[in-house]
């Protein structure tokens, strides 16, 4: 049981690959480099190449993103972004967006040379794309669509389902806003994004012919084919990061196949922004950086040389020092020390010399970590799986639905987005959220984590306080039947089996149903919660079966 991330798998022609890198490259070559880039070779066959790439170079998910990159790693020419003499193109956003779908980028490409393999690319970055970033189209979708066919002044509104008529993509009938969700495939399998607003998604042209109704499908009328030189992408989505991110990098890769970038002003009601930005993101690198990442002692020249090799652009800032321009499709770069990384991958992993540690130690356990084996083998012998949850958190899971209340967190100053805003003080919200994610899993569900949380303490005059890190341990058990005494026999177990006795002592807490939870002692010291979940807590989470849940503060047994 449990939420499955798959590794985005891309397959691509060879020779259109090597007809974009603009290099002969053999299979072996081919294979070579790529791995290089970190990408991992899956199949060789005939024309095709299929390979693995983390989901944090979305650049790489299709040829032309790949084939630049080759370029550039073998020194090869390089067809940069052209941008086009023309003025930007209008979207209007309306004020009932805002509620349902807010955000919204475009841009148009133009003379692009389209192909077979060109449209089989560009529609697989969009769904991987969708299913990285995109968050299978939740927080942003793409749409792709022949420019020639619609009249600039766009519009993107949201309106009652039964006033939204048009002909979705490998359709022949006009259908409403309603039946494209219960007809199409694409209508059944993303339904769930926009079905419960009363108002859905619709971008239309100066003339009222309607692109897509995102996030759902594009228009038949629109779509794009061989003959299409001239494209319009628009990203819309609930999070303005994802889809900056998704229209760079479909922006880059479509000026790889020779379109000349022209921008969309997008005027929302309280403000205009063109889009993509023309802003770059620039980070300082020094040379001592680089030797104590990576041992390496290279000059700033040869660092420069290899950042070029990997479609960056240095500029030297003093004889230690460069200022690094990022390419707007590079959204993995964020600190420093990816910098270091590709400075490395430049100049060869194989070419590191290994060197014998400087001192001889014996290593042996930590307390904390014989104490982690432990208690992870006490819950795996009880019935339970062990999932691993993200540090990083929202304030909405930690605070509202779980009914846990307002509090001090430490908060991330620029965080990717809402959903990664907070650091965790308690492992229970994220197990709960867990459960809420697979609930089309058989019954009954027993999970446990046990990790790190980090506390917000108050420090004398300083308001802010202080961020102390904790070790806590979770479990839940969900089932069509539960009872308190259930998971209270699970948290007697472990402590009996550490060589210690827990005490329950009733203690109300709006988490858990009122005379079914209590405070877990051991030895005086109160280390925890035990009970069953409330059902308000249960439908915040989407959980349909009663739960059963107790989380302990592990750090009080040695503090």
């Amino acid at each position: 049981m449990g939420l499955v991330v798959s590794i985005p798998t891309i397959t691509v022609s060879i020779n259109d690959l090597s007809s974009l890198a603009g290099a002969d490259l053999p299979p072996g070559k081919l294979t070579e480099v790529l791995s290089d880039l970190k990408c991992e070779v899956e199949s060789l066959e005939g024309d095709e190449i299929t390979y693995e790439v983390t989901s944090d170079r979305p650049d790489l998910f299709s040829s032309e993103g790949a084939a630049r990159a080759i370029a550039h790693y073998l020194g090869r020419p390089v067809r940069e972004a052209r941008h086009s003499a023309l003025p930007p193109l209008e979207l209007r956003v309306t004020p009932s967006v805002a509620g349902v779908r807010p955000f919204i980028v475009a841009a148009a490409l133009r003379g692009v040379t389209m192909s077979a393999e060109a449209i089989v690319q560009i529609m697989q970055l969009q769904e991987k794309l969708h299913n990285t970033y995109g968050s299978n189209r939740k927080k942003a979708s793409i749409g792709i669509y022949d420019l020639d066919t619609v009249a600039p002044g766009f519009v993107y509104d949201a309106l009652p389902p039964g006033e939204i008529r048009f002909i979705p993509l490998e359709s022949d009938r006009e259908m409403s806003g309603r039946e494209i969700l219960e007809s199409t495939p694409k209508g059944r399998d993303y339904a769930g994004i926009i079905q419960h607003f009363e108002r859905y998604p619709l971008l239309t042209d100066s003339n009222g012919r309607v692109l897509s109704m995102p996030p759902i499908i594009n228009s038949e009328d629109t779509k794009v084919t061989g003959e299409s030189h001239n494209i319009l992408v628009d990203v819309t989505g609930t999070e303005e990061k994802a889809v900056e991110v998704c229209l760079n990098v479909v922006a880059s890769a479509l000026s790889v196949r020779g379109g000349a970038l022209q921008r969309v002003e997008v005027s929302y009601p309280d403000r205009v922004v063109e889009t993509p930005s023309a802003e770059r993101q620039r980070q300082r690198l020094s040379q001592g950086a680089v030797r104590a990442v990576s041992s390496l002692d290279l000059t700033t020249g040869e660092i420069a040389g290899l950042l070029r090799r990997m479609g960056l652009q240095p500029e030297e800032v003093d004889k230690s020092t460069l200022e690094v321009t990022i390419p707007p499709y590079r959204a993995d770069i964020l600190h420093e020390v990816d910098l270091v990384e590709d400075v490395v991958m430049a100049y060869g992993l194989n070419r590191i010399e290994p060197e014998l540690p400087r001192a001889v130690t014996t290593g042996s356990r930590l307390p904390s970590s014989r104490l982690r084996s432990r208690v992870r083998d006490l819950m795996v012998g009880m019935g339970f799986q062990e999932v691993s949850t993200y540090m990083l958190s929202s304030r909405e899971v930690l605070e509202e639905r779980s009914l846990m209340g307002r509090r001090e967190l430490v908060e991330i100053v620029k965080p990717v987005s809402a959903e990664f805003s907070v650091v965790r003080d308690a492992l229970l919200p994220k197990l709960l959220s867990f459960l809420g994610c697979n609930t089309h899993f058989s019954y009954p569900q027993k999970v446990f984590e046990y990790g790190d949380v980090v506390e917000v303490r108050a420090s004398g005059a300083r308001a802010e306080g202080t961020a102390v890190p904790r070790t806590h341990v979770a479990a839940a058990i969900s089932d069509y039947r539960l009872s308190f005494e259930e998971i209270q026999a699970v948290a007697a177990a472990l402590f009996r089996n550490l060589s210690m006795e827990a005490v329950f002592i009733p203690h109300p807490s709006r988490t858990f149903i009122e005379g079914r939870t209590a405070k877990i002692t051991v030895c005086g010291r109160e280390v925890g919660t035990v009970g069953e979940v409330s059902p308000e807590v249960l439908v915040n989470f989407g959980i349909a079966c009663p739960v059963g849940a107790m989380e302990c503060d592990l750090s009080r047994l040695t503090d």
